[in-house]
């Protein structure tokens, strides 16, 4: 303890004999560039600015070249870097803007007023059920109003609102267990039933017995349908499920169209537009 002590003590008073000795020592060109290099290594801050150029200005010419040098660098590195992030920033926003502009001229079924919706809030636990966009009752969003998604430039189904607040509203989703909805196949014209599973298909279910289904077949909304407008895109057939002797009807496992974790916007299918939007 004693031995450290020495040691430490011993450096002390050999950095206090190097400093008397530099600010004794008359400013000569070596001792004005150490100076100058030890305060710009400390407190490379200190000589960026107008207050820098002060301290450089006494530094001799090749040490001051050095530090502007480093200083120059230092600030084109910084200007490269926010050049990078505004290319980033516009790229971003011009995919943002394009996605954008190919959804607004997408047209509501007939009879409908739309209202277009921001995802806010996914459940990560139960990602197939439900979600939360940022449209209310003070947009006239009411219960079970019929909700639609982009997808490869037309409207899908997508869910119905369950929940209605003054700003949000909670859209059931398809492929939620609750959900279900009257549809047809394209081939054919087979009526049946879809059914959330709580993950990434959907089942559809009561299809005749003795129809030939295959993979691939588009799924619609029937006319029959008690919440959304008739023959808008709900899916296609993912697997047509062996036949159970003990059924009377048929079923296929059905892939939507719009898949849960990519939504970014959705169009609710409002029953009467609010006042002062029916001019616009």
């Amino acid at each position: 303890m004693q031995r450290e002590t020495r040691i430490a003590n011993f450096v002390l008073g050999a950095l206090a004999a190097l400093s008397l000795l530099l600010l004794s020592l008359p400013l000569s060109t070596p001792v004005r560039s150490f100076k100058a290099g030890a305060g710009y290594l400390l407190d490379p801050l200190a000589y960026h600015g107008e207050a820098g150029y002060r301290r450089l200005a006494g530094a001799p010419d090749r040490i001051r070249r050095l530090l502007e040098a480093d200083i120059e660098n230092e600030s084109l590195q910084a200007e490269l870097r926010r050049g990078q992030w505004l290319a980033t920033t516009v790229s971003a926003l011009s995919l943002e803007n394009e996605r954008l502009r190919r959804e607004l001229a997408l047209k509501a079924p007939a009879g409908r007023s739309p209202a277009w919706a921001h995802v806010m809030e996914r459940d990560p636990i139960h990602w197939y059920r439900s979600l939360v966009v940022d449209v209310g009752s003070d947009r006239g969003v009411e219960l079970n109003d019929p909700v639609l998604g982009p997808h490869e430039g037309q409207l899908v189904a997508v869910g119905r609102v369950v929940d209605v607040r003054p700003n949000t509203s909670t859209v059931l989703l398809l492929t939620d267990e609750l959900s279900a909805a009257a549809a047809y196949l394209s081939s054919g014209t087979l009526e049946g039933l879809i059914q959330g599973q709580d993950g990434p298909r959907l089942r559809m279910n009561y299809l005749n017995a003795e129809a030939l289904l295959s993979e691939g077949d588009a799924v619609y909304t029937s006319p029959t349908s008690a919440t959304f407008p008739p023959n808008v895109l709900i899916g296609r057939v993912a697997r047509v499920n062996a036949r159970d002797p003990f059924l009377t009807f048929q079923s296929v496992e059905v892939a939507p169209a719009a898949d849960a974790s990519s939504l970014q916007e959705l169009m609710i299918l409002r029953s009467r537009p609010l006042a002062g939007e029916e001019s616009r």
